[in-house]
């Protein structure tokens, strides 16, 4: 074959013209429309000639100023070439030259540098190519087999079987220094219906790929669906399972990662699949690459805490990544499975952005293949970018109704946004919170007073008659803050806390917990407590805010600077002051359904008293219930 095949979408981005050419390469002659031209008359008359035409004009342009020049006739190879299709013919099927310039032989294609040609179209493709030009014999030898051993120019002559063997590599290949890895034959077969090809590479490079099925003289595109293309910081790894039984042609494309440019095709496989897999049904993925995006270290993502394999097995339905960042990041998570709408979807997945760190936790609802995306972004940036793409196979599927909670936020756990609310040095670092008995507690230094506002949710339970935001208490100490949660229930909770800086500003969001209660008891919620309850005020007995009706109940509570300390129910009692500073004494809690109040009076001449905590009596059948 005399010119290399130009991918039809390349030709149309590059040179977006499908007229012929009256300049150049001999196509009508080649395939037989009207005779070659290739003496050196006939083309410099009709400036168009076949490669022999080419290789003449050469040797005459070169004798003209003196340096010597040789025709050489040999065996030129595309990625058109099958097994149905050898080499093996009666005659040579091309020509170019070789040059002695300062006492030393080079090989140069004048027909391969000129251009390319799209024999579909009929048409030639003025490209000048200065790699074919004294190129190296090293590279040259992967595409031009010369009839005569000694115009390799090499030590150790390459044998045809050899070459006919040999992975066929564009310019675009040396060029942007890549290097095979495995295989190293161009002819493959697919055992256990999977091919794997893996290529090397010195500086950051994005690849891409296309896949054909070859029938006869057909060639119809193989949706990517069937093959896993894993980019590294200096490598790319592929696996194909051909769809069915036949002959594939892989066509591997490049680009530079810093570089505003169209993926180059680089190099191609023939591959022959015997006996296929079943399909895979794998998640759409249109960023062309799974695993760590070649350019992640510049975009802030140093590493994953997962080991980066093609695939990666979910035995029990759930995952956890951290990925390790360079500096504060913001991020968004996108999980894709054929099956899963956009509202379930929000129920699989927790996110966490920390500083140094990302984190993501993952429920999975359905058997096979997963798609997990990470998009970053700068704080000052404008848009996010694509960063890696996680291939997980699952195969044991958690159940619907243990998923997360609907409707998180992407600030799940401390992290940035917390620290920027005023919040640092969490008890629980981890956005999920396992409790065995209906209880937990977090606490967080502050940066500044600060207002506390929490949110419980769960949206499946159905036997609560209280508010569930009366199962969470805010306790407010010097530069510290603690959230107890009595959880109702056995189940998934979310969490959501918010916080104020000033008087008269909106609560905004610093974070969500999710909690997960594997508790069987019933735990009852606390007392309703009012704005006089403030900073430094803890309550120690009783600690939930339904009592036992017609029953004395010790009281203890902690209220600095408040001068008398009242009980008002069916009873009126005060409370006394001890001397570790806590007020103490007994409360009879009258009938079911009477209301008890904290009055609090905090200056001796003041005839007001602040109420600052409420409870309910109830009858004891239903005090049962509590745990």
């Amino acid at each position: 074959m005399c010119s290399l095949y130009l991918y039809e979408k390349q030709t149309k981005e590059q040179h977006g013209s499908s007229s012929h050419q009256q300049r150049g390469y001999d196509v009508e002659g080649y395939l037989g429309f009207s005779p070659k031209l290739y003496r050196v008359d006939d083309v410099l008359e009709t400036r168009r000639g076949v490669c022999s035409g080419y290789a003449r004009l050469c040797k005459e342009m070169c004798r003209e100023i003196g340096i010597q020049c040789m025709e050489v006739s040999g065996f030129s190879r595309g990625a058109e070439c099958s097994d149905n299709d050898s080499f093996h013919r009666t005659k040579s099927n091309h020509m170019w030259n070789a040059v002695e310039l300062d006492g030393q032989w080079y090989l140069l294609d004048a027909c391969w540098g000129a251009g390319t040609v799209d024999l579909q179209k009929r048409m030639f493709i003025q490209s000048y190519d200065d790699f074919f030009f004294l190129t190296d014999p090293e590279d040259f030898i992967n595409t031009h087999w010369p009839d005569d051993p000694s115009w390799q120019l090499l030590a150790l002559t390459v044998t045809f079987e050899d070459f006919e063997q040999r992975i066929f590599k564009t310019s675009e290949f040396f060029k942007l220094h890549l290097f095979t890895i495995s295989p190293n034959t161009f002819h493959l077969t697919a055992e256990g219906g999977e091919v794997e090809v893996t290529l090397g590479c010195l500086s950051q490079t994005e690849f891409s790929y296309k896949i054909f099925k070859l029938l006869n003289s057909n060639r119809s595109l193989v949706d990517k669906t069937f093959g896993i293309l894993t980019m590294y910081e200096s490598s790319m790894h592929l696996r194909f399972f051909p769809p069915s039984v036949g002959l594939f042609e892989l066509m591997i494309f490049a680009k530079p990662s810093d570089a505003q440019v169209p993926y180059k095709w680089v190099c191609s496989y023939h591959i022959n699949c015997l006996q296929p897999k079943h399909p895979l049904g794998l998640p759409d993925n249109p960023f062309h690459f799974w695993g760590l995006h070649p350019k992640s270290k510049e975009l802030g993502l140093t590493s994953c805490s997962n080991p980066m394999k093609d695939i990666i097995v979910a035995e029990n339905g759930a995952l956890n990544f951290t990925f390790e960042t360079s500096r504060a990041l913001l991020a968004m998570f996108q999980l894709i499975h054929p099956e899963l709408s956009e509202p379930l979807g929000k129920k699989c997945l927790v996110s966490q952005m920390e500083e140094s760190q990302l984190g993501c936790h993952l429920l999975l609802p359905f058997w096979g293949y997963y798609r997990l995306s990470l998009f970053v972004k700068d704080q000052e940036k404008d848009h996010f970018q694509n960063v890696s793409n996680l291939f997980i196979n699952c195969k044991s599927p958690i159940n619907h109704n243990e998923l997360f909670p609907p409707n998180l936020s992407i600030h799940c756990g401390p992290g940035t946004n917390t620290k920027q609310k005023g919040l640092t040095n969490p008890s629980h670092t981890c956005p999920i919170i396992s409790t065995t008995s209906g209880k937990c507690n977090i606490t967080f230094h502050t940066l500044w007073d600060l207002d506390i506002f929490t949110v419980l949710e769960n949206s499946r339970l159905n036997t609560i008659l209280q508010p569930l935001d009366g199962y969470c208490f805010i306790t407010h100490l010097d530069h510290k803050i603690s959230m107890t949660v009595h959880l109702p229930e056995k189940g998934h909770y979310k969490l959501g806390i918010f916080t104020k800086r000033e008087e008269g500003d909106d609560y905004s969001h610093a974070c969500d917990y999710v909690i997960r209660c594997f508790s069987h008891d019933h735990l009852l919620p606390f007392p309703k407590v009012y704005k006089a309850w403030g900073r430094g005020c803890i309550l120690l007995q009783p600690r939930y805010g339904l009592l036992q009706a017609e029953r004395w109940e010790k009281f203890r509570v902690k209220i600095p600077g408040a001068y008398k300390v009242l009980v008002i129910g069916p009873v009126k009692s005060e409370l006394q002051l001890t001397k570790n500073k806590i007020w103490e004494g007994k409360v009879f809690t009258g009938t079911p359904g009477s209301v008890i109040k904290i009055a609090v009076k905090f200056t001796l001449d003041s005839t007001a008293m602040d109420i600052v905590m409420s409870f309910k009596s109830q009858n004891n059948t239903e005090n049962e219930s509590s745990g």
